[in-house]
């Protein structure tokens, strides 16, 4: 006799929102045998592999969003690692475990005739250590290539999400740098400081004069680059990138602050501030005394002008002469230079200016009278051992010279171009300057802190790409073909009221046993003996049954 019980309700799960199967005719007391709408099953089955899917989706999306939004800040404080280390650890712990509980639902039945404890471990096969125990147990060949496939397709998933972190590194900045206002060390750029040209920090003015031409000559193995390259503001220094900047008869140079002393790293960033040189020239080709072993020259111009040369040097070299006393100012030079040849010889006549330094919020940030008036004419400095043309001892009218050979970069015959004779004289006058500001010693002043910065290198974008998008695909792929094949029979939902619904026939001949106070389940199939084969069937009229047989 059965006694009526209270129904109790179970929460409907996302596989029993609607139910896709009528009640069996054949026993009105039971819910084992179904027969279903296939249609309606596989809408069923096909939107509750997409909702997954879409939660995939969205957590693929967040992580890529993640890794393109920190890869294009150039800089970020030594902070955000942190924070970024946070989101995608986050994202990928909850896209593996997405991705593991959706692999779970795929789990594929098998229909044909199974001994009860292969039975019991595909009623379990969600979990991963009844799918092992399956493949060992069972005697199919294809069983076994099924739970290996499963088992690959499980690793996959989770070695994907972990290879993900193998496609980028946090490193230190190395070309931007973050800044906050604060105290900063700037070159003193006041005078010259000979100290590591002379032997002492001299100031007289054939040191200064002296030390000048080789901060010039020093220059070119900082190298000179073209206008277009010229840092901006924030960037940190490259001691492989070129220093000074030229453009026809114009150069610039970039100033830099540095950390100062009291803090423990060192960096110096490119600031707005910079210093331009121009040199514009007039050029006569030379009619008499142009192979440089005579001591006066005849010009091509109006008067043919005669002029006198300093040294006899011979030719291909070129001699840049200069009056330091009539021939130059706070900021300007004037310089004459004779391209010796004995084929081509040219002289030329050019002003070479020093603009002002853009940007100045400090007189700290300027450059000094004593530094701008020497670079505009270093070309032609030379300090000790000038010409002793008219006097018999060294002083400060001494009329300067420097010869430069052919082969050299300032002593290349340019052949009456005007332009390049320019730009010639504008990057000497200009490297002067850089190199007084790397060389200088440092002052403290206000300005913008470069601080400790770190980027995110995507090593390979590619990579990305291929795991994210086959992450998302093959799960998809897997989700499809899941539920069309899983649509051949009856699903049921996951709820224990379901499974015991469905395992009626087993509990059945369990009853028939005399058995059914048993609970312990290796007692249970102890009763049920081992010749006890469980599988799921169609029967007639499309009915779905779970049988047990001998």
């Amino acid at each position: 006799m059965r006694t009526a019980v209270t129904a109790m309700k179970i929460p409907p799960s996302l596989l029993s929102w609607r139910s896709d199967s009528w009640r069996s005719d054949g026993r009105t007391d039971s819910f084992s045998n179904e027969y279903f709408k296939r249609r309606n099953q596989l809408k069923r089955l096909l939107f509750a592999c997409l909702v997954r899917w879409f939660m995939t989706a969205v957590l693929v999306m967040g992580t890529y969003l993640v890794l393109w939004r920190y890869s294009r800040k150039a800089a970020m404080i030594s902070n955000k690692k942190k924070e970024f280390n946070t989101l995608i650890i986050a994202l990928s712990i909850a896209l593996g475990l997405n991705i593991a509980s959706s692999l779970k639902h795929l789990d594929l039945a098998n229909f044909e005739p199974l001994q009860r404890p292969k039975a019991d471990y595909i009623l379990q096969s969600e979990n991963f250590s009844c799918l092992f125990q399956l493949g060992y147990v069972t005697r199919r060949h294809w069983v076994r290539v099924y739970v290996l496939f499963w088992v690959l397709v499980n690793v996959a998933s989770q070695i994907a999400v972990a290879s993900l972190g193998l496609t980028y590194n946090i490193n230190s900045a190395d070309t931007i740098a973050v800044t906050t206002p604060g105290v900063v060390a700037i070159p003193d750029m006041s005078n010259i400081q000979t100290g590591k040209v002379l032997s002492s920090n001299s100031q007289a003015i054939s040191a200064l004069r002296y030390t000048a031409n080789n901060y010039g000559l020093v220059a070119l193995a900082y190298g000179f680059g073209d206008i277009d390259e010229m840092p901006k503001a924030g960037s940190l220094f490259n001691s492989d990138g070129d220093l000074m900047y030229c453009d026809l008869n114009s150069c610039y140079y970039v100033f830099y602050e540095a950390t100062p002393d009291n803090l423990d790293y060192y960096q110096s960033v490119a600031t707005n501030r910079s210093i331009s040189t121009q040199a514009t020239c007039q050029s006569w080709r030379v009619l008499k005394g142009g192979d440089g072993t005579e001591r006066t020259i005849t010009i091509d111009n109006a008067n043919k002008t005669q002029l006198t040369i300093p040294a006899l040097n011979g030719g291909s070299q070129t001699t840049f002469m200069v009056d330091p006393d009539r021939g130059s100012g706070p900021t300007w030079g004037h310089v004459l230079a004779f391209e010796a040849s004995a084929t081509d010889p040219w002289f030329y006549n050019c002003n070479v200016t020093i603009g002002p330094v853009t940007n100045v919020q400090n007189p700290l940030q300027d450059v000094g009278v004593n530094v701008t008036s020497l670079a505009a004419s270093a070309i032609a400095l030379q300090g000790y051992g000038a010409s002793t043309i008219g006097v018999s001892f060294n002083s400060t009218r001494h009329f300067q010279f420097q010869s430069y050979p052919a082969e050299s970069y300032y002593g290349g015959p340019q052949g009456g171009n005007n332009t390049g004779m320019g730009q010639l004289m504008a990057s000497f006058a200009v490297g002067v300057v850089a190199i007084t500001a790397q060389v200088n010693t440092n002052v403290n002043a206000t300005g913008l802190l470069p601080l400790k910065g770190i980027e995110l290198d995507i090593t390979s974008w590619t990579y990305v790409h291929i795991i994210l998008i086959l992450t998302v695909g093959l799960q998809l792929l897997l989700a499809v073909i899941a539920a069309v094949i899983a649509s051949k029979v009856t699903i049921r939902d996951h709820s224990c009221v379901g499974l015991a619904a469905a395992l009626q026939p087993l509990l059945w001949k369990l009853d028939n046993s005399g058995s059914s106070r048993t609970t312990c389940e290796k007692r249970i199939f102890e009763r049920l003996g081992d010749g006890v084969k469980v599988s799921y069937i169609k029967g007639r009229s499309g009915l779905y049954y779970i049988k047990a047989d001998e």
